[in-house]
């Protein structure tokens, strides 16, 4: 539905524009007035339908606006109403009150002229509009918004009066050839156009990343509401200086694991190319931690010391890890030009950290990470509870990704089955399932045959999960679901639902079950799930900082010397979205609004967030603490997190690609800086 709206919205304002470019071309005819009664009269008609079919678009514009608002609320129009509605509305209603009624053939010029102008102006704001739904969108207005798109409007509208006067006068003296005419008329659309295409090409190359550059921008510094003095000593601290903060200024470099202790659980991982076989035969060309991928699966227990030691063996473009969902300190975090630099071939880094949670979580690189991930440099993380006993459960882990071929084509597998898979559980055994998304797209999962719970998202346990049989499970980019059943007598199938064919497992007593794969239900509302239980935060928490995000899209624009479709925070990309900025020991809650048409799993380095409310209802079942929030179109997501882990933390979109366009922004803690930079002269590219 909300796609459908935006939709209708885009295609409104485009038809708009087409209906006000050729109402101006109709108007500005009349101009010639030695021309002939009946040329007049059919350029006035045209003129006059142009209007009156422009005011109906803008009305069914606001119409639609209006029930996007009823629908959804003030966050996903007001930008519209603030901006866009006295663009469009103001213009119209000049030319319907003032400058139509007054206008005939025998009218005198200074009429003429106020409705040619009025008119020409009617375009201006429709163009107006549709730029700043396709290009430049002001998510969050401001007075500065205002004053800039008011004030083109009222410039355009005085040198609209200059020209078309003047033109008029010299018009009362002397009608130019039809063939003059055709000719001024093609200078001018060359000139436009080489305007429009010198400004693209300015604009891709101002657009371009310099060398080397901070990853962490205090200028576009986001205090939400909260105490903003911490903004001086952050700055000072950025690059390692000293402030008239009585606190030290802290480096990444400090916040690292202990670094002398035996470890409990210790690791090599080898990163280098290889040549992998899918189920089907087909053979990619991946990049793979120990000549695998998904990578080797690394188990520890909660309270472990962990030391992982990375190997570049033949990754030209370098390598890190990223501990995805483990709240490390900040130092072993991987991201190159913020806590690291990357891994170059020959090169090693070690990690070293305590884990303090349990549950599923991954690894990845995130050097590069839109591409390096696809690649396949990445591996599940699974952390098992401190007191766990032995059982009898089959505890299995399953990674859906994307593989694509050296011809181009986009290949779905759970791990390297591209197929469905077969396998023998014997009945009344526990399986537990670990589904890892590992992809950009949210996958949707089905089990069939037997009654399950889901009993854990991202790694933290569920409250009382209710059992379900015919639900879809819908996995965000990066997120987990753990999913238990008893293994019946007969098949069981999971299967990952797609257009076209699906692919899965089933399993069965004797390995050779024949499958059945559920592909209707309605989707697990994961917020109604489950039991509630004491939380720390709730609705009527009092934060100490607040922040509203809004993620949306633009049609068109550049960024670091690349034209296309952008995906925007507050209608900006990295490096000028927003710095949130807190201190430790802060209650933090945070809005986010998804008014684009794809969804955006953000995640959150260093923490967990508790989701409190979804579309401005507060969640109703089981507690949900996540490190990866899915946000689907038209949704409205709340969580919060304490700020605990002092560092500079990216939170991203975790569908790589969005990303990689922009869909990046910070976590900065006071006093803390990072003596690294990215940009093509350090060779960091962390996305």
């Amino acid at each position: 539905m909300f796609e459908f709206l935006m939709g209708v919205e885009f295609l409104l304002l485009l038809l708009l524009v087409g209906v006000s470019g050729a109402t101006g071309y109709a108007a500005n005819h009349l101009k010639y007035v030695g021309e002939s009664e009946s040329r007049f009269r059919l350029w006035l008609k045209a003129a006059k339908v142009g209007v009156y079919i422009g005011t109906a678009l803008i009305m069914v514009w606001a119409l639609d606006i209006m029930i996007i608002f009823v629908n959804y609320g003030w966050l996903f129009i007001m930008d519209r109403v603030l901006n866009l509605l006295p663009l469009l509305s103001l213009p119209a209603a000049i030319v319907l009150i003032f400058a139509l009624p007054n206008l005939s053939r025998e009218t005198n010029k200074k009429s003429l002229l106020f409705f040619i102008v009025s008119i020409h102006v009617m375009t201006v704001g429709a163009i107006l509009a549709f730029f700043l739904v396709t290009i430049d969108i002001p998510a969050i207005p401001n007075t500065k918004d205002l004053l800039i798109y008011g004030g083109a409007l009222i410039i355009s509208a005085g040198l609209l009066w200059l020209y078309h006067g003047r033109r008029i006068r010299i018009l009362e003296n002397r009608l130019p050839r039809f063939s003059i005419r055709i000719i001024r008329g093609a200078v001018y659309f060359v000139l436009v156009f080489g305007v429009a295409i010198t400004g693209l090409v300015v604009s891709q190359k101002m657009s371009e990343f310099p060398g080397r550059m901070n990853m962490v921008h205090h200028h576009t510094a986001d205090f939400g509401g909260g105490d903003s003095s911490l903004d001086e000593n952050t700055n000072a601290h950025h690059d390692g200086h000293d402030s008239n903060s009585d606190s030290k200024p802290i480096s990444v470099v400090e916040l690292k694991g202990p670094q002398t202790d035996i470890p409990d659980k210790k690791y090599v991982l080898y990163a280098e190319t290889k040549k992998i076989r899918l189920a089907s035969g087909e053979t990619i060309e991946a990049w793979t931690f120990n000549g695998q991928s998904p990578g080797p699966e690394l188990v520890a227990n909660e309270g472990d010391l962990v030391e992982v030691r990375l190997v570049n063996k033949n990754i030209d473009s370098g390598v890190t890890i990223h501990w995805h969902g483990v709240d490390v300190p900040n130092g072993e975090d991987g991201v190159p030009g913020m806590t690291q630099d990357a891994v170059m071939p020959g090169e090693s880094y070690t990690y070293r950290f305590v884990v303090k949670e349990e549950g599923t979580h991954w690894y990845h690189s995130h050097q590069q990470s839109s591409i390096q991930v696809q690649k396949g440099l990445f591996g599940a993380f699974i952390i098992h509870p401190s007191s766990q006993h032995e059982t009898k459960t089959m505890d299995t882990t399953i990674v859906a990704h994307d593989w694509i071929t050296p011809d181009g084509r986009n290949i779905p597998a759970l791990d390297t089955a591209d197929t469905f898979q077969r396998k023998m559980v014997n009945p009344g055994t526990p399986v537990r399932l670990r589904l890892v998304n590992a992809g950009n797209l949210t996958r949707t999962f089905s089990l069939n045959g037997v009654p399950f719970k889901v009993v854990a998202i991202d790694g933290y346990e569920l409250n009382e999960p209710g059992t379900l049989t015919t639900s879809l499970l819908r996995i965000g980019g990066g997120g987990r679901y753990d999913v238990e059943f008893i293994m019946p007598d007969t098949a069981v199938t999971l299967a990952m639902l797609m257009e076209g064919k699906p692919i899965g497992i089933v399993y069965s007593p004797d390995g050779h079950g024949k499958r059945n794969v559920l592909d209707e239900g309605e989707v697990l509302d994961i917020t109604k799930y489950g039991s509630p239980a004491q939380t720390p935060f709730n609705t009527s928490t009092v934060f100490d900082r607040t922040f509203t995000l809004i993620l949306d899209q633009t049609y068109f624009g550049v960024y670091n010397g690349e034209a296309g479709q952008q995906w925007v925070i507050n209608g900006k990309t990295f490096p000028d979205t927003p710095t949130l900025m807190v201190k430790e020991g802060d209650l933090v809650k945070t809005t986010f609004v998804n008014r684009s048409f794809a969804d955006h799993p953000m995640h959150l380095h260093g923490h967990h967030v508790q989701v409190i409310s979804k579309n401005g209802k507060p969640i109703s079942g089981s507690p949900l603490v996540l490190d990866t929030v899915n946000i689907e179109p038209g949704e409205t997501f709340e969580v919060a997190f304490l700020a605990n882990n002092p560092g500079l933390w990216m939170d991203h979109c975790h569908n790589l690609d969005h990303a990689q366009k922009g869909m990046t922004m910070h976590v900065a803690y006071e006093n803390v800086y990072t003596p690294f930079a990215i940009g093509s002269e350090t060779g960091n590219s962390p996305e």
